[in-house]
């Protein structure tokens, strides 16, 4: 009955979820810091002063961006080379070490270099856990997983939200401290979690480790009562970063860098800065979470709607309709600007559309993508570049909201905004290939 199976072709096993699970804590840690910072920043001004220069604020919220560009850029090659767990072991440590650090930080400059360097673990972390879960996930299911795995940034914002409230309340005067501290300890556990996962029965055969290879897949098929006797078939050659440019590549680099730089610009911005766009003098900081906290129902309508179509319609389709969705929504905002009053209602429906179509689509597919197009030899070299390349589209997003916002208004952030969802609608609809049910190789 289990003759001429192979790993991406068994049901889901315990296994699987807790690679699952430990894939998507670098992710996690990525919303829960990000979402620090949204919240910390509205208390920093006493401390670091960020408030008396809109460009210092700016790099302050992008920075720990510019780590991860560094981390997925430098890190996504050596897993191919190296291979995934020897990095996915030890990635987040540099995370916990200057996470602390930024939690001491004594003034802007410091917190700038820390967070910058607490990024490098959590960028290296995106191409290297991506791979892994692709090369562990059956074919027919794979979507799924990853998309929970991006979905874990949500839940990261969500736990450090409801965590904020207490901090606000009983921490006194160092609140944003004891926010960046507790952002430490969660990466501690994870490393020593993953120590006990194997390394990728994908890569091990790229490597011509193929008793190794059958090995690690019946690791995973053991606990469900399958003996497997074949292992992945991969694509020959080395892993080059040239290759990404070549005739036969170049076109699928453009378009996964090209959307998912497109959406972090847009999505970014909006995010780093809507607990401080609901806070007035008039509201209190916790009035301004919940505020933060109710944005995630768009964000997990847009969820279970993708993951209960990931598989029957495929990804190009939800990530047309994701950009196409959000660009039409934030043009007739745009449209009746002017006309209605402009107030915390206003933004919140504005943003809150936006979110349902982009967690419809590319705020999920964008993530899927590059481990499904390029083969194991390139997978997490695919992924890091993506990864760097939407992060400068993250940096510029924070950096631009602020300033539009500030010196302009909210007119001009929306128009800002339409301009990349069409960017990422015209990409996708040019080049996007369908991967559903595909087999890595």
């Amino acid at each position: 009955m289990f003759e001429n199976r192979r790993i991406d072709n068994i049901p889901v096993s315990p296994m699987l979820l807790k690679i699952t699970a430990l894939s998507s804590m670098g992710v996690f840690m990525d919303g829960y810091i990000l979402t620090i910072y949204s919240i910390a920043y509205i208390y920093m001004s006493g401390y670091l002063n960020p408030s008396s220069n809109a460009v210092i604020t700016a790099f302050m919220g992008s920075s720990l961006f510019i780590g991860m560009l560094l981390g997925g850029f430098s890190m996504g090659h050596l897993a191919d080379t190296l291979g995934r767990k020897r990095l996915y072991e030890y990635d987040l440590s540099l995370t916990a070490v200057f996470l602390i650090l930024t939690a001491l930080s004594f003034n802007v400059y410091e917190f700038i270099i820390f967070e910058i360097l607490a990024g490098i673990g959590i960028g290296a972390d995106y191409p290297i856990s991506s791979s892994i879960q692709a090369e562990f996930s059956p074919k027919n299911t794979r979507g799924r997983f990853l998309i929970f795995n991006i979905f874990a940034w949500t839940i990261g914002s969500i736990v450090f939200l409801l965590l904020s409230i207490p901090i606000i309340h009983y921490t006194g005067a160092y609140q944003w401290r004891f926010m960046y501290g507790t952002a430490a300890i969660i990466p501690l556990i994870v490393i020593l979690s993953r120590r006990t996962l194997p390394e990728s029965p994908f890569w091990l055969s790229h490597m011509n480790m193929k008793d190794k290879a059958l090995e690690v897949s019946n690791r995973v098929s053991s606990s469900i009562g399958i003996e497997l006797n074949e292992i992945p078939k991969t694509e020959s050659g080395r892993s080059s970063f040239r290759d990404l440019f070549s005739n036969r590549y170049l076109k699928y680099t453009v378009f996964v860098s090209l959307a998912w730089f497109s959406y972090d610009i847009a999505s970014y911005g909006v995010w780093e800065y809507t607990p401080s766009v609901f806070f007035t003098g008039s509201s209190s900081i916790v009035a301004s979470v919940f505020a933060t906290i109710l944005e995630e129902i768009p964000v997990f309508a847009g969820f279970l709607i993708c993951i209960y179509f990931i598989e029957r319609a495929g990804r190009r389709d939800l990530e047309l309709i994701g950009f196409g969705g959000a660009a039409i929504s934030l043009f007739i905002f745009e449209m009746i600007y002017g006309y209605v009053r402009i107030d915390i209602v206003f933004t919140f429906l504005a943003f809150a559309t936006m979110h349902l179509f982009h967690n419809l689509g590319p705020t999920n597919i964008t993530y899927d993508y590059p481990v499904e197009i390029f083969p194991t030899r390139i997978r997490s070299t695919a992924m890091g570049f993506a990864t760097s390349i939407s992060r400068i589209g993250a940096i510029l997003g924070t950096i631009a909201f602020p300033l539009i916002l500030y010196t302009l208004n909210l007119r001009y952030v929306l128009i800002f905004l339409i301009i990349f969802e069409l960017i990422g609608f015209t990409i996708t609809f040019l080049v996007a290939p369908e991967t559903k049910n595909m087999e890595l190789n």
